[in-house]
């Protein structure tokens, strides 16, 4: 122990004595190891953190898919998760979910919550028990019973400041009383992005509605069945469905484990961005190390003199290792600060769907991650100075004198290969962040089929309020022609399922095509409810026939718009407008009218391929939940209050669910995007500014030694320009190589990011040229400035120095 603190405290020393160069090994460590513990407290929360569910290995959820293409839909429809439930052979239980929003008035200002109506077993199933008061009894999952809820934690204490009697008060909900009969802590996220839980009473349409795809669905396995047991059992089950109901027939069904399900979408991102933040660790390591094998080099001579008193090589390795482990802990120190600094920063920009962000904190579990990459990184940067200087060659260091050793031709080599390795990795980071920019470009230039500016969305919800199909177009018909009076107002519309907004609800429905033979599997399309103005308001473009009018109301034929995808699919060389289609919507079928054809518009985001989209008229099929889009002539946010105001005139209980402007809903749809862009894109920059520092102390040392040289070359009449071409000649070789590796590297680990990019290969040649221009560039000003320095040599003294 004695040696050891001996070692610790003449590592200080000698820390001390060279300041600079122990702040400026500190701050490399401290960006690389920040950087790394920053995204770490990131994956730790949405990937690591086990989910609050008891043995979350058995619960599964549920999805139908296309049998043609694989994809997967956004959930089941309702008949068919009845018939999963009663004729599986895989689960314990099985339970559903419904998206749904609930008003709350008589308390306060009225507001609207995303919430989840949910069957019986579903608090079951997950194991989660509330934090006050209860779940449901299966007596409230009957109709006619006692109208309940369950609430979220964060709603509890945000809305009723954490009151410990909210239990058993009631709520005026959707206009109806609701008893809360508990709280779920705050942990419970599934689904997640919900306050609020009532339970689901199973309607006579449920058991039609095969058509939609709207329900999630979660379920229990039964004692050793495995997954794979599951999905087979589920697809035989859907097979014998298909059968027996023709919505069925290209109906597939696969199950995904629930935590897998969670953050699947999440996983690659993340998992890619901790891998970059390692590259920029590794840039760090081979920064301090060139620092130590710098300054290892001044004391070469200190070594000596130790050996040659009788210091085991064992011993001054122990020595160096003591100082690297001092200098890892106060970069991990540093690293730790920046991290705390740098996670309120990551917040501020993480996007809002990114799955268990509010998880994301800086816990113990972060704290000991950045204690062992700190001492991972003094290994890693300490090792090669350690191993290279323990054994000095005690002749030629002690003859020296004055000048100390270069430590030879091996230390020579080490730092060149260092600074080729920096080179390399910066490379590789610079060109991944270059095509994600260019992705990022490319995506901005797609047409989203409608114009985002100057534009304003409202969600409501109405079903309660308004209870009759009547008394829902009424209160629409009404709002909108108040609004649309509005100064500045230049249209104003409604639709069910706006573009690019995450609470819309897509509803799926068959038809068939009047005049056409009956076919086994009618074709399926998007069915979206609109007001007359609605594609005004948008700016969609009317490509042929007309839009609706107030004359397509009950009583009038039954009509229809189609998008071009739909047209150009079912009607490939004919004009649909005049077609008529027999649909069905929440009731029975009718035959409607095509009376036009509308531009496409992207959904899901600018990535997105336009849908198959069916527009129905909301004076023939009112729906309750809405979203008003109002195009205004100057900056929409202005209007704001106004609409609110006329929409209250109406009816003034009424809240809004959300509101954003068609510029906001655009921007947050990149928000992933955006995020993995920014985090890469600042390891990058950090990269490079580490490469082209390392680059710069490697020349500057190596210059530093060469003064004899240089000076003996000026005394025979080398000129400015010569010392110059020579010394960048060096820094460039090195370089170039550096490059060249990078190039390969990239080549192979840019195909990671194929999954984020958009219009641009992971092998795009303009930025594989680009970036390494770029960092050639930026490596020649770094070698400029010690040539520059070279030249201002006096032979005289360089001599005399020798």
């Amino acid at each position: 122990m004695e040696t050891i603190s001996q070692d610790v405290r003449y590592g200080v020393r000698m820390m001390l004595k060279k300041p600079g160069f122990t702040a400026i090994a500190v701050i490399t460590l401290a960006l690389g190891i920040g950087a790394n513990t920053a995204v770490f407290s990131v994956v730790n929360g949405v990937l690591l953190r086990p989910l609050p569910y008891k043995n979350v290995e058995t619960i599964l959820t549920v999805w139908q898919q296309n049998s043609k293409t694989g994809e997967k839909e956004d959930g089941a429809s309702p008949a068919n998760v009845l018939d999963w439930g009663e004729r599986n052979e895989v689960f314990e239980r099985l339970a559903a979910a419904e998206p749904y929003s609930h008003r709350l008035s008589g308390s306060g200002d009225p507001e609207s919550f995303r919430s989840w109506l949910v069957s019986d077993g579903f608090f079951e199933i997950l194991g989660v028990g509330a934090l006050q008061g209860r779940t449901f009894l299966p007596d409230e999952y009957k109709d006619g019973n006692e109208r309940v809820v369950v609430i979220g934690e964060r709603f509890w204490r945000g809305r009723f400041g954490g009151d410990p009697g909210i239990i058993g008060q009631s709520l005026q909900l959707n206009g109806q009383p609701h008893t809360v009969v508990g709280v779920m802590p705050s942990a419970f996220e599934f689904p997640s992005g919900r306050v609020m839980w009532a339970p689901r009473i199973v309607r006579d349409r449920d058991k039609q509605d095969r058509g939609s795809g709207y329900i999630k669905v979660i379920a229990r396995v039964k004692p050793g069945v495995t997954r794979e047991q599951a999905q087979q059992g589920m697809e035989s089950l859907q097979s014998r469905l298909a059968e027996e109901y023709p919505e069925d027939k290209e109906r597939g069904v696969v199950v995904v484990p629930l935590a897998e399900q969670m953050v699947a979408q999440a996983r690659p991102a993340l998992l890619l961005l901790l891998g970059a933040a390692g590259l920029v660790l590794l840039i760090a390591c081979a920064n301090v190390a060139n620092l130590l094998l710098a300054r290892g080099a001044w004391r070469q001579k200190e070594f000596a003199i130790r050996a040659a008193l009788g210091a085991a090589r064992s011993r001054l390795i122990r020595q160096l290792i003591t100082e690297s482990v001092l200098l890892g802990f106060l970069g991990g120190a540093g690293g730790i600060l920046t991290a705390w600094w740098c996670i309120d920063l990551v917040l501020a920009f993480i996007p809002a769907s990114l799955p268990r962000n509010t998880e994301i904190s800086f816990d113990e579990r972060v704290l000991m991650f950045s204690l062992a990459v700190s001492l991972l990184t003094a290994f890693i940067f300490g090792l090669a100075p350690s191993l290279q200087f323990s054994k000095p060659i005690l002749q030629e260091s002690l003859k020296e004198g004055r000048r100390a050793g270069g430590g030879g031709s091996f230390n020579h080599r080490l730092r060149n290969l260092l600074v080729v390795s920096e080179i390399a990795l910066a490379l590789t980071l610079l060109i991944g962040a270059g095509l994600l920019v260019r992705s990022f470009v490319r995506i901005l230039q797609v047409d989203p089929g409608f114009s985002a500016a100057n534009a304003l969305s409202l969600e409501v919800h109405v079903w309660g309020s308004r209870r009759t199909a009547q008394q829902r177009a009424a209160f629409f018909e009404e709002t909108i022609d108040r609004i649309a009076v509005l100064p500045g107002v230049e249209a104003a519309g409604a639709v069910s399922a706006l573009p690019f907004h995450d609470n819309s609800i897509d509803i799926n429905g068959t038809f068939s095509v009047e005049g056409r033979p009956a076919t086994a599997q009618e074709p399926t399309s998007f069915l979206t409810v609109t007001t007359g103005d609605y594609f005004t308001a948008m700016a969609i473009p009317l490509r042929s026939g007309r839009l609706f009018t107030r004359s397509d109301r009950e009583g009038s034929q039954p009509v229809a718009l189609i998008g071009e995808t739909t047209a150009r699919r079912f009607w490939p060389d004919e004009d649909p407008v005049g077609k008529k289609i027999k649909l069905a919507f929440l009731g029975q079928p009718k035959i409607r009218e095509i009376i036009g054809v509308v531009g496409d518009a992207r959904h899901t985001g600018l990535d997105s391929n336009p849908r198959t989209e069916i527009f129905l008229p909301h004076l023939q099929e009112p729906y309750g939940s809405m979203t008003y889009v109002i195009r205004t002539a100057r900056e929409s946010a202005t209007l704001l209050q106004a609409v609110k105001n006329e929409v209250w005139a109406v009816n003034k209980d009424l809240p809004f669910a959300s509101i954003a402007t068609i510029d906001e809903l655009v921007s947050r749809s990149l928000g992933e995007r955006r995020f993995n862009l920014l985090l890469l894109g600042s390891f990058a920059v950090i990269a490079l500014t580490l490469a082209s520092i390392g680059i710069y102390g490697v020349m500057s040392f190596s210059i530093s030694r060469r003064t004899h040289e240089f000076g003996v070359r000026m005394a025979l009449g080398a000129q400015t320009v010569d010392v110059i071409t020579l010394v960048l000649r060096e820094g460039m070789i090195l370089t170039m190589i550096g490059v060249a590796v990078g190039l390969a590297a990239s080549l192979a680990l840019t195909r990671l990011l194929s999954s984020l990019l958009f219009g641009v290969t992971a092998t795009d040649p303009v930025t594989f040229v680009v970036i390494s221009l770029v960092l050639a560039g930026v490596a020649l000003t770094a070698c400029f400035v010690p040539a520059r320095r070279a030249t201002k040599v006096d032979p005289m003294i360089a001599l005399r120095y020798e």
